[in-house]
């Protein structure tokens, strides 16, 4: 996992897309892909055809379906 400066001052880190999907819960990485392109989330384009993503952003989408822990 590299560390890059964020765009507010704090530090961001970026992770591939496929540790992203991993840690989203077993999604494909190209799922990953679409929701940088949808918007969900912020990607970073870190070489011609790398692109990371800010973790804390990936477990933000993650949360559980009942948020009150009731069934």
């Amino acid at each position: 996992m590299s560390r890059r400066n964020g765009s507010i001052g704090g530090r961001q880190t970026l992770i591939s897309l496929r540790d992203a999907a991993e840690l989203a819960g077993g999604v494909h990485p190209r799922t990953v892909r679409r929701w940088v392109e949808g918007g969900l989330l912020e990607g970073f384009q870190v070489g011609p055809r790398l692109i990371k993503v800010d973790r804390d952003q990936v477990l933000a989408l993650v949360r559980p379906l009942n948020p009150t822990g009731a069934l």
